[in-house]
């Protein structure tokens, strides 16, 4: 192991890394570009041969680079945490249920978001570019529909197939159909045209 103090150059980086080096220890690396990185070794993978450093910059804030050790040209251990830091860098948080319980509605949602399988590619990025201005939006089955009741848009997803109960808002989705599809059959004409 390098003395406190010495610098490891590259051939001697791996030997140091081969040997115990405590998260939490304070390591100064320099890369092939000569740039000096100096802060806490927080995470480290032996496989992939990565280090993580947490620095602080000059306003203040933390900073994580990511480095692989087979590319540093110097490694040395300024300071050595205690053996019995490993992982103490990423403390355990209580995690309530309601919390679990909201992201797994979440995760439900995205799904949903992403439609039925049966429905086409076309209809599926038009529910996406609709919900780009109108977040109120819903699949029900293989119809796109507004939740407020102002709007649906039925199969195939044309502008003659947007029927609502409020004129306004069957117009401004009339519209925005018309324009994606002049949009998607441009871009479906060059990607058949480039493959």
């Amino acid at each position: 192991m390098v003395a406190y103090g010495t610098m490891a150059t590259a051939g001697k980086v791996e030997n140091e890394l081969q040997h115990y080096v405590p998260l939490g220890s304070i390591v100064l690396c320099v890369d092939p570009y000569d740039n000096k990185i100096e802060g806490e070794l927080v995470a480290m993978d032996e496989p992939t041969k990565m280090i993580i450093i947490k620095s602080v910059t000059t306003d203040q804030k933390e900073d994580l680079t990511v480095l692989n050790t087979d590319l540093l040209t110097e490694f040395e251990v300024k300071k050595y945490a205690p053996n019995n830091t490993r992982g103490a860098f990423m403390p355990e948080r209580i995690v309530s249920e309601s919390a679990v319980r909201m992201a797994i509605k979440e995760k439900e949602d995205a799904i949903n978001r992403t439609g039925p399988r049966d429905v086409s590619l076309a209809g599926k990025e038009l529910f996406k570019v609709i919900n780009k201005t109108y977040t109120n939006l819903e699949w029900r089955g293989n119809v796109i529909q507004g939740l407020d009741g102002d709007f649906v848009v039925h199969p195939p997803y044309k502008a003659n197939n947007v029927n609502g109960s409020t004129e306004d808002a069957v117009l401004r989705i009339k519209k925005v159909v018309e324009k994606f599809h002049i949009d998607f059959n441009k871009k479906q004409g060059g990607a058949q045209m480039s493959s």
